[in-house]
């Protein structure tokens, strides 16, 4: 799997949401002096958070698969740290926030109440996934009994939340600064719409069985990457298009890609969800099974030495339209020192679809093992589209209006100091 909503996974996830939220609001910040106050806050938020995802990681508070650590005594040093570095970053806030004032008003069809709206969404889905992660740890720490809060409770809370988030990057890009028309926005995004309408509820049917999940996913993500590429080509000037393209601003392109990304992540994660089939099978050496468009033949077992442990290594085939499509090597690895047993995963990637197969144990029936096998459909289009957006982000960084801004600040200390001197 790529997600479980593990708490630790979720410790390193609330940053990136807040985190994302702050972008977005420094942008209208930069360009237009307002939010200044809720900037300052989410850049508290954000660090707070990276902190209290140290704090669970390292603590030893959870048991996870991906705990670093289980140090009480270093537990405590971040937790002290942690509400020093919140007490005394809200304290500050608290008395220097009504002297940050913001300049300018906008209008409620404007790209500043859009970016607002972006970031009441990611506030309140990191405040979900915070309830959620820390609710057990407050539960068991007051002795009221042990709870487990897992993927029913963040997929209920989580996706209606990140739903609208998804159309409203969309439209939030199109939109013009202070004051804009409905109208003006809605017009050129209607093609875009009906594209996405029209791949989205096509594209389920190459699957085995149509989901309306999927469906949504699918046009979700198509419209977030097909309102982006819009709004890049609506920048431009009839009859001028590529030399337009060529004077668009870096932060323009990034903000696009990243956004493309976005849309990429939100169709892997939607194929991938609704999609995936995972076997586990009992397989002697001939049997076959069939997973969706792919058989999985098992061949045998062979016995193999490595630098430092045994393995018995499978040999799997995968069948395609009775053509050989892969052939996959899982391995049960035993070390030698430790005498520890290791499972070793093979897996074919592809674009569109990775297939895994993983040996259990030997069940001693005409030399039977248990076999599982994955089908995960459209899983690297996840790592694609976070690729995409980091891309994006560092697209955007470049721009050379950040750098300007660098220099500028780098410049004003050296100025005063000489004026100071003479």
């Amino acid at each position: 799997g790529w997600w479980f909503w593990d708490p630790v996974e979720n410790a390193s996830f609330m940053p990136w949401l807040v985190g994302t939220a702050l972008i977005h609001s420094l942008a209208a910040t930069e360009k237009r002096g307002v939010f200044k106050a809720w900037t300052v806050l989410l850049a508290v938020f954000a660090f707070s958070l990276s902190l209290l995802g140290t704090f669970l990681v390292r603590s030893g508070v959870l048991t996870s698969v991906h705990a670093f650590a289980t140090d009480p005594t270093r537990g405590l040093f971040i937790l002290i740290f942690l509400a020093v570095v919140i007490g005394g970053s809200l304290v500050l806030y608290a008395w220097r926030a009504p002297a940050v004032r913001s300049s300018g008003g906008f209008n409620l069809v404007s790209r500043e109440a859009g970016l607002l709206l972006n970031n009441v969404l990611l506030v309140v889905a990191a405040a979900t996934v915070l309830l959620g992660t820390l609710y057990p740890l407050v539960i068991d720490a007051l002795g009221l009994g042990k709870i487990s809060v897992g993927p029913p409770y963040f997929d209920a809370v989580f996706i209606p939340l990140t739903a609208p988030l998804a159309v409203l990057v969309g439209v939030g890009s199109m939109l013009r600064w202070k004051k804009d028309r409905l109208g003006r926005v809605i017009r050129p995004l209607g093609l875009p719409l009906a594209l996405a309408v029209v791949i989205g509820l096509l594209w389920p049917v190459s699957f085995d069985g149509f989901r309306w999940t999927a469906v949504l996913g699918g046009i979700l993500g198509l419209w977030t990457i097909f309102a982006a590429l819009t709004g890049l080509w609506e920048r431009t000037r009839p009859g001028q298009r590529w030399r337009s393209l060529s004077q668009t601003p870096r932060v323009v392109f990034g903000m696009s890609l990243a956004h493309i990304g976005l849309g990429v992540f939100v169709i892997g994660i939607t194929f991938t969800s609704t999609y995936s089939i995972e076997k586990d099978l009992r397989m002697a050496p001939g049997d076959t099974y069939a997973i969706g468009d792919y058989t999985f033949r098992f061949d045998g077992i062979d016995q193999q030495r490595g630098p430092n442990y045994l393995s018995d290594t499978g040999t799997v085939t995968v069948l395609r339209d009775n053509l050989p499509e892969a052939v996959l090597n899982p391995e049960k690895r035993v070390y030698l020192v430790q005498q520890m047993p290791m499972t070793e995963a093979a897996i074919d990637a592809g674009l569109t679809r990775d297939l895994y197969v993983a040996l259990g144990e030997p069940l001693n029936e005409r030399g039977s093992w248990a076999v599982r096998v994955y089908l995960k459909p459209y899983v690297r289009w996840i790592w694609l589209g976070a690729l995409i957006m980091v891309f994006g982000g560092l697209l955007s960084a470049s721009d050379r209006r950040y750098r300007k801004l660098a220099r500028e600040g780098v410049a004003r200390p050296v100025a005063n100091s000489s004026h100071a001197t003479s």
